[in-house]
């Protein structure tokens, strides 16, 4: 699978094969939002590390189930939309589509509401830390900062 950003400024998958419906997920579900980006991120690292056996991301067009093993992706609307993916193969793919999607720049005239005084990281940073209450699993990779935004 290749994440790349196209010469709209748009992140696209290519050679995805049989993982198509886990490249739609990506596209629909995580989408431009760090915040979804920022939970399946933790999602991952949680059945990663054994803190959970298994996390469902309820997205809006796919729900994806996570264990140790493989990830299962479902159309919520479409039942013959089904795929499982190595886990390996679907954090490998998730983390690239983040590291393209947490350095990409807000859009001219975006208006940030939360935290502005913030660089927009660690404004997203810390108002996932706030409504979850821990520090985020992936500080410190993919660029996401060690410190910052307490």
């Amino acid at each position: 699978m290749r994440i790349f950003v196209d010469e709209t400024g748009s992140i696209d998958i290519e050679d995805y094969g049989p993982y198509a419906i886990y490249a739609a997920f990506l596209q629909l579900d995580i989408n431009y939002s760090f915040a979804r980006c920022l939970d399946a991120l933790q999602m991952f690292d949680d059945v990663a590390t054994g803190r959970s056996a298994r996390e469902v991301y309820p997205g809006e067009v796919h729900s994806a189930v996570i264990t140790k093993q493989s990830v299962i992706v479902q159309h919520l609307f479409l039942d013959d939309r089904r795929v499982e993916v190595p886990f390996n193969i679907a954090l490998e793919a998730l983390e690239q589509f983040a590291v393209l999607l947490l350095s990409r720049p807000l859009p001219p005239g975006a208006v940030r509401v939360y935290r502005p005084d913030l660089p927009r990281l660690h404004g997203e940073l810390h108002l996932w830390e706030s409504t979850w209450k821990r520090p985020h699993p992936y500080r410190g990779r993919l660029g996401i900062p060690t410190q910052g935004s307490e």
